[in-house]
């Protein structure tokens, strides 16, 4: 979208209230919906958004629903956006922490606006509601502890004050490092200085686009360097790989990752957190790449290669199979491209960044092809199964996985919550163009519900309607968490939902850990699931509830006729039914 047009002639005395240019300054980056929750630190400043028609309130049922949505939002409207919440001190900000702390982990971007006590209060130490005090009712209240504890999960904290003189800047430096690092910021408005005018003259000066732009990360003859020395060692090697991880999509190079395998035909993976990057149903394509945790005949080509190049990477326990990622590859093979250093066998290239390095290798090569032929490399034969594990119910996750695998369709948002199922989606190759959106190193459970709305208002925004389809995966358990926010999907103006809710009678994947028969790992039980949209006051929905494959299939099939409503189809599953991978996670 282009950037905000506004009906003002440019000036140097050009003025807006505060709250007024935080909101223009949100839209002129393309960004048209705002989640959160009122509260009366924050109400001042909510009246200014009314003031930006193309911007959109969203409400949640609580704050920590709202900051799951922003990141669902956030995860989906592109690489160049972020996601935008708010909430009031203290009570409210604390219960989206968690949230915005899943953000953090995962490099997902959002602005997390508080709206706080008087600036002309805070120095007095006053015991206002929303804030806690110190151990003794004398000691005065520290106004700026939730600042300290948001300092944590946050690339940046502006607090502002009184002096609103450079406010503009410092606000669009809040939101340039949110877009530069993928990472959650916090901006905290005191609740007295909202209608304050500031200098708004950045809007016309600086669009927003501009905001958005990045800088080379380093000199051109680095860059040029780098990519030659990577560039070689692609085309002299026998066996490469490349596996795709998440960092390619949070920093926008997924369809050049994708480019450059297309161009020299390199057998690929997807890594566990970029599930769906790479298009799952190329030939190149050998099969998810997670360590130990792998298909063997995926993991034993990899071990084999002399070129394994890891883009956008991100190791952690969940993300690398538990740290076995680089078992049994060449040191000396590994190349890793990450936003913030480029390694190729033990060399470091610090402050180098891969959205450099992709688009120059991409045009180092090409310039080769012009002068020479490019080799194109032979893809392995990978053996492509679902393991069968036993169940004591008629269906299984297995067969589900099974019957998802030809329901899935190109351009699916496939959402899938912290549940066993996420440990089987590996084992399914995904049609071109669909995305997996899961939490799968925070593992917050309760999180894809909300999220998965905050997908769906993206997905409207995005013109995605009739071509594109929003499956959410969830667990009953971690619906019971976040359970209200089906109510939102009520709305007009949303993509609607098909749920496949998996009831297993309470927490499987704790069960598979330990305490199988204790009663911790129980769940409030004999909820009526398919009445679940009624209770919410969805008027127009259908449910069903199946216990067999068939039942399973056929539902799919009918549900998939009408998808201007939500869908909610609950699968019986036994309680100690899991893929096979999870057994293998967890030592078993």
């Amino acid at each position: 979208m282009a950037p905000v047009s506004l009906d003002y002639s440019p000036q140097n005395n050009y003025t807006l209230p505060l709250s007024e240019y935080v909101f223009r300054r949100i839209e002129s980056l393309g960004i048209h919906n705002i989640f959160g929750v009122p509260g009366d630190y924050n109400l001042s400043f909510l009246e200014h958004l009314y003031s930006v028609p193309s911007l959109n309130w969203v409400g949640c049922c609580n704050e920590l629903n709202s900051a799951y949505a922003a990141d669902g939002y956030s995860r989906t409207i592109g690489h160049n956006k972020f996601g935008v919440l708010l909430t009031t001190q203290g009570v409210g900000e604390l219960s989206a922490l968690n949230g915005i702390s899943g953000s953090f982990a995962e490099h997902v971007p959002i602005l997390h606006i508080v709206g706080t006590t008087k600036y002309s209060d805070k120095a007095k130490g006053a015991h206002f509601h929303h804030i806690i005090n110190g151990l003794s009712t004398r000691d005065p209240t520290n106004h700026y502890v939730y600042e300290n504890i948001a300092s944590n999960v946050s690339c940046k904290v502006l607090s502002l004050t009184d002096n609103l003189s450079n406010a503009a800047n410092e606000i669009d430096d809040l939101f340039m490092t949110i877009l530069k690092t993928k990472k959650p910021g916090y901006l905290y408005i005191p609740c007295d200085l909202v209608n304050n005018s500031i200098d708004a003259s950045n809007l016309i000066n600086i669009p927003g686009n501009k905001l958005q732009e990045r800088f080379p990360s380093s000199d051109i003859e680095t860059i040029e360097n780098i990519s030659n020395i990577i560039v070689d060692k692609l085309i002299n090697s026998k066996r490469p790989s490349l596996l795709c991880d998440i960092l390619t999509d949070r920093f926008g190079q997924t369809s050049n990752t994708q480019n450059l395998v297309n161009l020299l035909n390199i057998p690929c993976s997807n890594s566990n957190m970029g599930k769906s990057l790479l298009n799952e149903s190329s030939p190149n394509y050998i099969g998810d790449y997670n360590g130990d945790e792998s298909a063997k005949t995926v993991q034993s080509y990899i071990q084999s290669t002399d070129c394994f190049l890891h883009v956008g990477d991100y190791y952690n326990e969940i993300n690398s199979g538990h740290w076995t990622l680089y078992n049994g590859i060449d040191p000396n093979a590994i190349i890793l491209l990450n936003p913030e250093y480029i390694k190729i066998g033990s060399k470091i290239f610090n402050n180098v960044s891969f959205e450099d390095i992709i688009p120059q290798i991409l045009l180092n090569l090409k310039s080769k092809s012009e002068l020479t032929t490019l080799p194109k490399f032979k893809i392995p034969k990978t053996i492509f199964s679902i393991e069968e594990i036993p169940s004591n119910t008629p269906i299984s996750q297995t067969k589900m996985l099974e019957t998802l695998q030809s329901f899935f369709k190109p351009n699916d948002y496939i959402i899938t919550e912290t549940c066993s199922m996420m440990f089987g989606l590996p084992d399914v190759r995904l049609p071109n163009n669909s995305k997996v959106i899961g939490q799968h190193y925070y593992l917050s459970i309760g999180m894809a519900l909300p999220c998965s709305f905050g997908v769906s208002i993206a997905m409207k925004e995005l013109g995605f309607n009739d071509s594109h389809r929003l499956i959410l995966i969830e667990g009953d358990g971690a619906a019971q968490m976040t359970i209200q926010e089906l109510s939102n999907f009520n709305r007009d103006d949303i993509v609607k939902p098909l749920v496949i809710l998996l009831n297993n009678n309470g927490y499987t994947v704790e069960r598979i850990i330990k305490g199988a028969e204790r009663d911790y790992n129980d769940i409030r039980p004999d909820w009526e699931w398919t009445n679940i949209f009624k209770t919410f006051g969805v008027k127009n929905s259908e449910t069903c509830k199946v216990e067999t494959p068939d039942e399973l299939l056929n539902a799919l099939n009918r549900f998939d006729s009408n998808r201007n409503i939500p869908r909610l189809l609950e699968v019986k599953l036994d309680k100690m039914d899991v893929p096979w991978r999870f057994h293998k996670m967890v030592g078993n």
